[in-house]
């Protein structure tokens, strides 16, 4: 049983290094403190590494609770302590309330003007409203200390920002420069996704054709995993390249 117990709790340390590792956004500390909430971290977030999807829970499994926004907005007012505001600006911005999330966030930010998770917290919510410079001056500087948070989710996030407000080249290179990083396939097709967006076809034609030649490169239990968004490259190249 001590055995178990420290094996126990070497997988919740491994799960919490893998949170700040990978940057992401604070409810997910508090899933990984929760009993088994490490294994729905590694589940939800930790799996994707392996490119392996969960299957789905039985119906009978119980699910762990999370809190509700009214509960984390009690907490806030009893407690107005930058992670609560940090907990429930990230709780309203996924109930889609971009509106109430940043007013958290920008308090949260006025304590701790660096915070990473906070800063990205604003950046989206920005994102969502569409005040697209005042997103891309959120995130900028997150991107430029912390190039990989959130799993480049944060450095895609801001290329969406310096395309929409018609920073094409910029945009590119920054999704480039993922791909380059990563080497992962799902990252070259967000490339030349963006590439076809700002209409520069050829270079995206060139992006999947050599993603497309490193995956048949790679070994077969690598091509299995990878099959989907191989897929997905081709059916690109198909609408750039009809005759091909």
């Amino acid at each position: 049983m001590v055995l178990l117990g420290y094996i126990a709790l070497a997988f919740k340390l491994w799960m919490l290094y893998d949170a700040l590792r990978r940057g992401v956004h604070a409810l997910w500390y508090l899933v990984v403190m929760l009993p088994a909430g490490d294994f729905v971290y590694f589940f939800a977030v930790k799996l994707r590494d392996f490119n392996v999807r969960p299957a789905p829970p039985a119906p009978e499994q119980s699910a762990i609770k999370l809190p509700t926004i009214e509960q984390l907005e009690a907490i806030a007012a009893q407690s107005p302590s930058f992670h609560n505001r940090v907990q429930l600006g990230w709780a309203l911005y996924e109930a889609r309330q971009p509106s109430r999330a940043r007013e958290c966030f920008e308090l949260a930010l006025r304590s701790h003007p660096r915070d990473s998770d906070a800063r990205y917290g604003l950046g989206l919510c920005l994102l969502e409203q569409g005040k697209l410079h005042e997103a891309a001056d959120a995130l900028t500087p997150l991107v430029e200390r912390s190039f990989a948070h959130d799993d480049y989710r944060a450095a895609e996030a801001l290329a969406e920002a310096l395309h929409r407000t018609e920073q094409n080249a910029e945009a590119c290179a920054l999704l480039e420069a993922v791909a380059k990083a990563t080497r992962r396939i799902e990252h070259r097709i967000a490339h030349a996704k963006l590439l076809i967006r700002c209409d520069e076809r050829e270079q995206a034609v060139r992006v999947l054709g050599a993603a497309l030649s490193d995956f048949e490169a790679e070994p077969e239990h690598v091509r299995r995993r990878q099959g989907a968004s191989a897929t997905e490259a081709r059916r690109l190249l198909r609408t750039l390249s009809p005759s091909s």
